[in-house]
């Protein structure tokens, strides 16, 4: 039996898209280490470039190098000023301090989804050889769209005090599920075409 694989097949899409969602996981954590190295310019130019991808909010982050993977919100919004925690100005948004460490390209939610379709790509043509039935990967794309609507309608309803708030291993799970998902549910369309 072939085990999945990343290596790359010259004319296989797949192989290609598996070697792209390689470095584009890479690329989440490379930001953190550069910073850390001192390559700041680098590591600043990453994090704008990351920043289209994601909202990259400073609570909703995980952390490398700093005193935990993760702070929760209070702390937060307690100890980084608001306009560095969410905002569209990229050359403004929190990336680094002593006390924090430097966090990750994407959020927690982001970096479960990529993670999630990388996993999800290389495990697909397994899985498809053994027909698992088609609407279980669909199944693993609701908690993460479940998660964020509840979320969103609680900020709606009572804006005060947002009665669901998820976390950051919540959203990181989420995030996983639904790449998984979705990384399957591509390969499963695209697969006979390449097959041809």
């Amino acid at each position: 039996m072939e085990q999945p694989s990343l290596t790359v097949q010259k004319n296989n899409p797949l192989s290609w898209l598996k070697l792209a969602l390689t470095g584009v996981n890479m690329l989440i954590l490379l930001p953190p280490i550069l910073a850390e190295q001192g390559v700041n310019k680098v590591a600043d130019l990453l994090y704008r470039v990351l920043g289209f991808l994601c909202h990259q909010r400073a609570d909703r982050s995980f952390y490398l190098f700093g005193e935990a993977l993760q702070y929760s919100k209070e702390r937060v919004w307690n100890e980084l000023p608001s306009s560095q925690i969410f905002t569209l100005d990229f050359k403004e948004r929190f990336t680094c301090n002593s006390e924090f460490g430097c966090k990750f390209g994407v959020c927690s939610r982001c970096t479960g989804m990529y993670l999630g379709l990388l996993l999800g790509v290389i495990v697909a043509e397994y899985l498809m050889r053994i027909k698992i039935p088609r609407f279980i990967p669909i199944l693993f794309l609701i908690p993460l769209i479940l998660d964020g609507s509840v979320q969103t309608f609680a900020y709606i309803l009572a804006p005060e005090r947002g009665f669901y708030e998820s976390t950051n291993p919540r959203r990181f799970a989420t995030g996983l599920l639904f790449g998984l998902g979705v990384g399957y549910l591509t390969v499963s369309a695209v697969s006979p075409a390449i097959a041809k």
